[in-house]
């Protein structure tokens, strides 16, 4: 049986590897990941670390121990990932889904890694990675959990071919797009830490078949004695509420003319009166605004609510519109992100709806387009930010292409097991289970949607939210929200 340890991650590495990457060099990137080095060590360990012959040092699995996942993945991406081969990074992924799979030892529940979401089933049924984020996972696992010496007979079932045998594997394996070293000047209004404490990523799949690949992901809330708990999304939201309801522009004045604190209250009072007249839609739409901020990494120009603060000047269909920058073979792309957003009880019928808009949106491209080129007289960015976007979206040259555009969408929905559970884990262990089901039902339905409306020449990113009760929280969060009853 194969098993999960760091002398066989070292030799899919290797096998995987660019012309003259050593055993060293490649042990001595891993090791640097968490702020130590092979130097000064016996020559021979990183060769008795890939054969099972040593365990791996303690001092730096208290190291391990002592880094963040966030500090790891950023250095496996810039020491580690450079040293694989850029044909053979499916292949890597397909390898530890495989090694996985067969070690019987780890539970299909286990998080592999640092944070939920990470958990072995996730691993081997997803299909959309960051490679730096899976490796700095894996290895992890792999120094904190597993005694590398138990593995030596397990290593050896990984022959010289391991790697390679996946390169004409048809499992699907794509890869995160954006890369965290991509800046814009349009910078994010949304920079809360807390966002991964309020929201589980349960599974994400890209939507294969189609000429632009394009993304689903679920996410969960806190699940506690049998029932999704919102308690802190609500208190997510109202301390964010300020960056989604004003421009930056207006903000800055705030904060220039020493009025900072009052941000939230007047953000709160325009959105009480934005809430009167679209409580149906409202809670959505902001939960769009957060996922594309902080999970698609797309800052935004308008909220919704700044959209509709344009009054008659412009008749958009959109619920938000987003900058996003892509970084592929080198080169910088930007697409203009137009957002949709639903919450219903029923999934199939959420998308539908939400697909309702988008052909809206494609039907009205024209005025979106124009909406969007305005915000240039709008004073809505800084000096800096606003010649960036006029470049952007006006550029002087006909042979520099405007941004492309594509759609977010945010999809909420109440789930449904079929049966009663009053276990609290095992509770917990079905709603995994049944999102992870409701969300790979959703891949065909989507790429049919797309093919069936002629919108195959856009991306799609889509995020997912399941609610106890979709139709009825929808607005008794946000009038919680508002009463401050968390």
């Amino acid at each position: 049986m194969k098993r999960l340890c760091f002398g066989t991650l070292m030799h899919i590495l290797y096998q995987a590897r660019n012309q003259k990457v050593t055993n060293n060099l490649l042990c001595d990137a891993i090791f640097s990941s968490y702020d130590q080095s092979i130097e000064l060590r016996d020559s021979s360990l990183p060769g008795h670390l890939k054969s099972g012959r040593d365990n791996v040092p303690p001092d730096v699995i208290d190291a391990v121990r002592n880094t963040s996942f966030e500090d790891a993945e950023k250095v496996f991406q810039t020491k580690v990932v450079s040293l694989i081969k850029d044909s053979k990074r499916e292949s890597v992924v397909r390898a530890i889904k495989d090694i996985l799979r067969e070690d019987s030892n780890i539970q299909d529940q286990t998080v592999i890694g640092y944070i939920e979401g990470y958990e072995k089933i996730n691993i081997t049924t997803n299909s959309t990675f960051s490679l730096s984020a899976l490796l700095a996972s894996v290895f992890y696992f792999a120094i904190i959990e597993v005694k590398n010496q138990e593995c030596k007979e397990a290593i050896k079932e990984i022959d010289k071919e391991y790697v390679e045998s996946f390169d004409s594997s048809s499992e699907p394996v794509f890869f995160e797009k954006v890369k965290a070293g991509v800046h814009l000047p349009l910078q994010k209004t949304l920079h809360d830490p807390v966002f991964d404490r309020v929201f589980n990523q349960v599974s994400s799949l890209t939507i294969s078949g189609l000429a632009n690949p394009s993304n689903v992901k679920i996410y969960g809330v806190d699940v506690n004695n049998c029932k999704f708990k919102f308690k802190s999304l609500k208190e997510y939201l109202v301390d964010n509420i300020g960056s989604y309801v004003f421009s930056r522009a207006k903000a800055n004045r705030y904060t220039s003319s020493g009025k900072s604190a009052s941000i939230g209250a007047q953000a709160l009072i325009r959105f009480m009166q934005a809430y009167g007249t679209c409580a149906e839609t409202i809670l959505g739409e902001m939960l769009l605004y957060v996922f594309m901020e902080q999970e698609l990494n797309a800052p935004k120009i308008m909220s919704k609510i700044e959209i509709d603060d344009l009054g008659g000047r412009i008749c958009s269909k959109s619920d938000g519109v987003h900058l996003l920058a892509v970084e592929n073979n080198g080169q910088l792309f930007h697409q203009l992100v137009f957002g949709a957003s639903d919450i219903y009880g029923d999934l199939t019928a959420s998308i539908d709806r939400a697909f309702d808009k988008i052909i809206d949106i494609e039907n009205n491209s024209d005025i979106e387009m124009k909406m969007v080129e305005n915000t240039t007289h709008n004073n809505i960015y800084d000096p800096d930010t606003t010649n960036y976007m006029v470049d952007l979206l006006l550029p002087k040259k006909s042979n520099i292409p405007k941004p492309d555009t594509a759609f977010g969408v945010f999809l909420g929905y109440t789930l449904s097991l079929g049966y009663n559970e009053t276990d609290n884990n095992k509770y917990r262990a079905a709603v995994r289970n049944q999102m992870l089901n409701d969300i790979a039902s959703l891949q065909p339905y989507i790429e049919q949607k797309i093919r069936d409306n002629g919108l195959s020449g856009y991306n799609f990113y889509l995020y997912v939210v399941p609610f106890n009760d979709a139709p009825t929280e929808k607005n008794s969060i946000v009038s919680e929200m508002l009463s401050g009853r968390y």
